[in-house]
């Protein structure tokens, strides 16, 4: 979709179409990495981890093929899982449509880890992801990890190389609906319509569902060339990457 036009809706398949083409460089730095290296490698290939809201399966295949879980990759939309179970098919990863509320599949400290790249921003139910994240606190073993990451909500309106979260200038409150830039492979942008919210309401959605606070990492890129030349990620972190525990 190009910059300008209405933003789309995350369960469209135009959306899952246009987003199966995105440029992901940027995440592929700054959140794949920090994952894995957070989760850790799996002692067993028998350990199960959850992606929730897996998308297209780009983080289910990083945490099935370098991390060596074995992944259930959750989504509430069947297009984003059709193209996840076309372009990233593992042995060691399942693709599952589920309603973005509840795991009842799944027994009490049954799961060894969960990873939630990229959703609570494109939900605009704060009791479906509250409901959501009280159901990952409950399958999670005790001590187990969750992983959140998303996009920093202290850096709305900055122009990233492969993303902008917001309107220069504009200022959001929680619920507000944010356009967000995405830029596709091809150098076009799609808009989607994302949802502000703060990070203490991120904290709120842990601490009441019974996790501890998280630690909150806020990567940026290296860089060696002239302040001048700097791209916005050198200076500002696009994305937060949340830990906590069961």
């Amino acid at each position: 979709m190009i910059a300008g036009d209405d933003p789309l809706g995350w369960d469209t398949t135009a959306a899952a179409d246009a987003y199966r083409d995105r440029d992901m460089r940027l995440a592929e730095k700054l959140i794949f990495p920090a994952v894995l290296q957070r989760l850790g490698r799996s002692p067993s290939p028998d350990r199960l981890v959850l992606d929730v809201g897996c998308g297209t399966g780009a983080i289910a295949a990083r945490l099935a093929g370098g991390g060596e879980w074995t992944v259930q990759g959750l989504d509430p939309s069947a297009d984003m899982l059709d193209i996840a179970r076309a372009d990233r098919p593992h042995p060691r990863v399942s693709y599952r449509l589920f309603d973005g509320r509840t795991l009842p599949w799944l027994a009490d400290d049954s799961v060894d880890g969960a990873v939630c790249g990229l959703v609570y921003c494109t939900d605009p139910d704060d009791d479906r992801l509250a409901a959501l994240t009280a159901e990952i606190h409950r399958v999670l073993r005790p001590g187990a990890p969750y992983l959140l990451a998303d996009l920093n909500p202290t850096a709305t309106g900055v122009g990233f190389s492969t993303v902008r979260h917001g309107e220069p200038g504009a200022v959001y409150t929680d619920g507000d609906t944010v356009p967000t830039q995405l830029r596709l492979r091809d150098g076009t942008t799609m808009t989607s319509a994302t949802h502000y919210r703060s990070l203490d309401r991120y904290r709120s959605f842990l601490t009441e569902a019974g996790f501890p606070a998280p630690t909150v990492d806020l990567p940026t890129l290296p860089f060696d060339g002239t302040a001048e030349d700097a791209p916005a990620e050198t200076r500002t972190a696009p994305y937060m990457i949340l830990t906590t525990r069961a």
